[in-house]
């Protein structure tokens, strides 16, 4: 090939161009560097080759040639500047390009980047995740979450908590299918003159407020349509109160499992980078073998994290083979999702549907929405000493 014909495309204008504001330097090694680009279009220059008295190049982009238009890059200039050029032999229509980008520099090496994959957590770090979780920690806090047990009872909860004041509210809603009612004895239904379909259509809503130093519940029952049954409150020291002991999340069946149950498991699988409530977030399942025992030891030592407040949960039944599922948020370590089956016979299912933090999030019911509540209730405990005005 003659060394003009690889030029042949450029217009004299366009070469005059070039000539100006890329120098090549002294004839020699423009000679060199040409026989280079001349070996390339031939087919005979590979990668290890090198041009002897210039920089070792590295390869930034690498494409394999698409077709036979080929795609041609010159590198010269005293001053390691680049500059390429495309030939073009057919239309548009016929040809296609495909180009390998070589950077030089006289003044150092150009680095290949390198990139580190992380490594895999590790069952102590998933447990320590969890049990570093701190709901006080946040300015305000909203949580709302739904329990269902086995398909028949479910519990709707929604929390506010306020981190500057710690003042809390929530919101309990209990409903059951007619199935849930199933085993109640028929003389007791009989003397009640009800149906297992009729208490289904009961609801049990409660209403919790956490203010000051006192603990105030109201108590209601509703029938259709939100009919009212029944309404009563009561106000109890707040410091005797253990779901407060140190926030009403305590209450969760979520703390539940972190308090009185995940040390007697033993994870079995970690999957990092999944989504939930648009959170980035990590699943884990993990399983109690009856067999093994495991309640009489941790199943991973873990770092000492205060546990939240004892509530009187049901003791753990080490006689039974059960799975536990947990979606945890990468953020917080608050667990978003939880399943715990016992054999195949009944799970308990909970599931976060909102979280929200800081400015997105609302306050808990000021003291005039409290003091509007107990008015709509009847007391069932001496209330009077209890000064309902230092709620505002």
């Amino acid at each position: 090939m003659k060394k003009n014909e690889i030029f042949r495309n450029i217009s004299d204008e366009d070469a005059a161009k070039i000539a100006d504001e890329y120098p090549t330097g002294d004839k020699k090694q423009r000679d060199r560097l040409f026989k280079k680009v001349e070996e390339r279009v031939n087919g005979t220059f590979t990668a290890e080759d090198d041009a002897s008295g210039t920089e070792t190049y590295r390869p930034r982009i690498a494409m394999k040639v698409a077709s036979a238009a080929a795609a041609l890059v010159v590198t010269a200039g005293v001053a390691g500047i680049g500059w390429h050029l495309l030939r073009n032999n057919g239309s548009p229509a016929e040809s296609s390009f495909a180009m390998q980008v070589y950077e030089a520099s006289t003044e150092e090496e150009t680095t290949v980047e390198t990139f580190t994959i992380p490594a895999k957590l590790t069952k102590e770090e998933v447990l320590n995740r969890i049990k570093s979780r701190d709901y006080a920690s946040f300015d305000r806090i909203n949580m709302k979450y739904r329990l269902t047990e086995n398909g028949v009872s479910f519990l709707d909860g929604s929390i506010k908590r306020d981190g500057l004041t710690g003042s809390e509210s929530v919101v309990k809603t209990w409903t059951h299918t007619p199935e849930y009612f199933k085993d109640i004895d028929p003389d007791i239904l009989t003397r009640d003159n009800t149906t297992p379909e009729e208490l289904a259509k009961n609801i049990t809503r409660n209403e919790m407020f956490f203010a000051k130093d006192m603990f105030i519940c109201v108590y209601g029952s509703y029938g259709d349509n939100d009919r009212k049954i029944s309404q009563l409150y009561e106000i109890v020291d707040r410091s005797n109160y253990p779901l407060d002991q140190p926030t009403i999340f305590s209450d969760t069946f979520s703390e539940s499992i972190v308090r009185e149950r995940i040390d007697h498991f033993e994870i079995q699988d970690i999957t990092e980078n999944t989504t939930f409530l648009g959170r980035n977030c990590t699943d884990v399942l993990l399983k109690h073998d009856a067999d093994k025992k495991l309640n009489e030891k941790p199943a991973v030592d873990t770092a000492a994290y205060p546990s939240m407040a004892p509530t009187e949960d049901a003791p753990f039944d080490s006689e039974i083979d059960q799975v536990l599922s947990l979606t945890v948020d990468n953020e917080t370590g608050i667990i978003l999702r939880a399943k715990l089956s016992y054999g195949s016979e009944y799970y308990e299912e909970f599931e976060v549907s909102e979280l929200l933090f800081n400015d997105d999030a609302e306050l808990p019911e000021n003291g005039e929405y409290i003091r509007n509540r107990l008015a709509e209730c009847s007391p069932i405990n001496d209330s009077a000493s209890y000064d309902l005005s230092v709620l505002d």
